[in-house]
């Protein structure tokens, strides 16, 4: 069975050819211009024809009959509608801080934040799509009476390849709007925003599927009626490409922006409005953090000093104990803050900083300072939940040994690598194989892991002394 699989994420659009027997056969990646994407909005038309374009391109050449095409896309974006279902204006995505100010108003509110997060597993953040339409509601009411529906990335491409306007739970989890116990649109969000019901998509599971319309089949040189499997957001999809849709496996990302995540058989909430909760797939949630700063602090920092990645890590590597110990903290927040503060307005930076320090303690400090964000979240999350098994990290950090060996020392747990590049997208496929009737369930896609990056002896103290300290400077 051969399956196309799409992604359309912040910055690039990407098509993968999988085949059943021989895995992964082919990879277009196509980054996005900046006509289409600035990362905090996307044209919707200039995504979408970005996707078909790396469609069309990974199909030229393979004599293969494609079996279903399945769609991945990010979480959170927001698109807006006029009576015909085209565009008004672009897609806002999860970058877009512009409700910062309303935001802050509501989540100042300790009693509607918590009555907030516990009904949706969402913080009171810009991030989510309810909150860019409360302050709509609040400084531009016009604007909503011009918008017919409301859709997202996924939505529209699903439409354009189909005809079908709907949304997958998975999706729907991450906008607000959704009741993560219900699994369904929640009146009383709707009301709050004044967004009718009606202007919103149906709900279906992510395995739904809906054949390919004749005019997107001729753009791609594919026949018509190939099964579209609706598919999910790029995070859960991670979980599921990464084989973690069984007990006891966190996944760790650690790319542009940072994430971990867990499959859960019910909602799992801390008291305190932190780490989030959505919908996965086959009835099972996903509770996890997102953080705004990881890999985007460190090329801030490689930009600002001018310091080629080798260079760097070899500072850190010949310096002794005393000195790693002796180095600055690091603030991730240089793009604000998400778990497990919520805080869009937060500021980053160096603190306990010293004249003495050198360019290889900075740059210690930023790699550990992500690290400490990530953990932090992780602690809040294991107070309610196991601790997980096995962590299977992916991302830019597994491109240093260094900062893999970090991870492994700080969580006291191995890292298990992939040898999966595109675990999201993977994801999607499995969704597919499920729809089509290749798999009985998720869990049977499981993929061939890396190599094993195990704790240092000794080294759990030393983190959890600098971890403290890092706590201590966050709450000031």
């Amino acid at each position: 069975m051969n399956i196309l699989g799409l992604e359309a994420s912040t910055s690039s659009a990407k098509a993968v050819i999988y085949s059943t027997e021989e895995g992964v056969i082919k990879v277009i990646t196509s980054p996005y211009g900046e006509d289409i994407s600035d990362v905090v909005s996307q044209d919707a038309d200039g995504m979408y024809n970005a996707l078909i374009n790396c469609a069309r391109e990974a199909l030229t050449g393979e004599a293969l009959d494609i079996h279903g095409i399945s769609i991945t896309t990010t979480w959170h974006s927001l698109l807006f509608l006029d009576n015909a279902r085209q565009p008004i204006g672009r897609i806002y995505t999860w970058a877009d801080t512009s409700p910062a100010e309303t935001v802050k108003r509501y989540r100042a509110d300790g009693r509607f934040s918590s009555w907030f997060y516990h009904k949706t597993g969402c913080g009171i953040h810009s991030t989510y799509p309810i909150w860019k339409c409360m302050h709509l509601k609040e400084t531009d009411p016009s604007m909503l009476h011009r918008i017919h529906y409301i859709s997202s990335q996924q939505e529209y491409i699903f439409e354009k390849l189909t005809g079908e306007g709907v949304v997958s739970t998975t999706v729907a989890s991450g906008t607000g709007f959704f009741n993560i116990h219900t699994l369904k649109w929640d009146e009383e969000l709707l009301d709050m925003a004044g967004i009718n019901l009606n202007t919103l998509s149906s709900i279906k599971e992510p395995e739904y599927k809906a054949p390919l319309c004749k005019e997107a089949a001729d753009i791609m040189g594919l026949p018509e009626g190939i099964p579209v499997i609706l598919g999910g957001a790029d995070g859960a999809l991670n979980q599921i490409g990464a084989g973690g849709m069984g007990e006891g496996i966190m996944t760790l990302s650690v790319g542009t922006s940072g994430a971990l995540r867990m499959a859960t058989s019910e909602p799992i909430l801390p008291h305190y409005p932190s780490t989030w909760c959505y919908y996965l797939a086959e009835g099972k949630r996903i509770a996890g953090a997102a953080t705004a700063g990881a890999g985007n602090c460190v090329n801030w920092f490689r930009n600002k000093w001018q310091y080629g990645f080798k260079e760097l890590e070899h500072m850190i590597k010949s310096a002794d104990i005393k000195k790693v110990d002796d180095a600055p903290f690091f603030m991730p927040f240089l793009y604000g803050e998400r778990c497990p503060g919520w805080n869009d307005e937060r500021l980053g930076g160096f603190l306990d900083i010293k004249g003495s320090h050198d360019i290889g303690q900075l740059y210690y400090a930023v790699l550990e300072g992500i690290l400490f964000n990530l953990y932090h979240c992780y602690s809040i999350l294991t107070d309610i939940m196991a601790e997980p098994d096995e962590i299977r990290i992916s991302g830019g950090i597994t491109h240093s040994d260094l900062w893999l060996s970090m991870a492994a020392d700080m969580f006291e747990k191995d890292m298990v690598t992939s040898e999966i590049e595109h675990a999201s997208i993977l994801g999607g496929i499995a969704l597919a194989l499920k729809s089509l009737g290749y798999m009985d369930s998720l869990a049977e896609f499981t993929p061939n892991l890396g190599k094993v990056v195990k704790p240092r002896a000794g080294m759990a103290n030393f983190y959890k002394k600098r971890f403290d300290r890092y706590i201590e400077l966050y709450n000031d």
